[in-house]
């Protein structure tokens, strides 16, 4: 089994350094573990339509170009799929439930962050062509993709860039996991728009949301590494890390 992704993501590059928190959002100290995941979930779902003063991009939706997915003849999901101009909604509503780490000393300091989202949508283009399971499938379309309580396990090693004798975090590795508790699909004009064979494998698919899911998740999470990361970045390239908490 062998798939290849090629995600391209709509994203902003932060040439301003050393800016300020700002100072209507709230702020936690370092390794404050009971205050950071409630403030995070604050500033999140304050910001569907973004954060300047964070450099937080407007987070609904989130756009991402194009991801394609062409899992070979061994796999279970044998199919060439394509998806493009893809809007992405519900990040605001997420929860953070947990952080690890987060101590004033980046370098020696875990980042972890654990989230829930109740309900993660995705629509946009497809192109598919292909077999799955036992059925071949065949169309080109919108589609259609929610995620019911998606849950986000985000964690990455920092790298430091110094500019004006400041310290601004960067990720170095970053790895994210994520699990839902049920994946809807639709796709529409399946089979060149044959109602009875697109409803047929609709259902189907959504009978079988588990094993497919199991074999599009690595492109759906590089996908949503990509969003992630790069918001991350924007944030941590904004604010010195030093001056994103409270004095100890």
């Amino acid at each position: 089994m062998k798939a290849v992704f090629s995600i391209f993501v709509i994203t902003c590059v932060v040439g301003v350094f050393g800016g300020k928190f700002p100072a209507n959002l709230p702020q936690c100290r370092a390794a404050d573990l009971e205050c950071l995941p409630r403030v995070i979930t604050q500033i999140v779902q304050s910001s569907p339509n973004g954060q300047p003063g964070l450099s937080i991009p407007p987070l609904e939706p989130l756009h991402i170009n194009k991801i394609d997915i062409l899992q070979g003849s061994t796999s279970p999901i044998a199919v060439n799929l394509k998806f493009k101009d893809l809007d992405l909604t519900g990040i605001s509503q997420a929860v953070v439930t947990k952080v690890v780490g987060f101590e004033a000393d980046p370098l020696n300091s875990k980042f972890e962050v654990y989230a829930t989202v109740p309900r993660l949508t995705v629509n946009g283009n497809y192109k598919v062509n292909g077999q799955v399971l036992v059925l071949p499938i065949q169309g080109e379309g919108k589609s259609n993709l929610i995620f019911d309580n998606a849950n986000l396990v985000v964690k990455y090693k920092p790298r430091i860039v110094t500019k004006n004798g400041k310290n601004y975090v960067q990720t170095d590795t970053f790895k994210l996991d994520f699990d839902t508790t049920r994946l809807h699909i639709n796709l529409e004009n399946l089979f060149n728009g044959d109602k009875v064979l697109g409803d047929n494998m609709n259902l189907f698919l959504n009978e079988n949301w588990r094993d497919i899911l199991n074999e599009l998740k690595p492109a759906i999470t590089l996908a949503m590494e990509e969003i992630l990361k790069s918001i991350i970045n924007r944030i941590f390239m904004k604010i010195p890390y030093e001056d994103i908490y409270l004095p100890s």
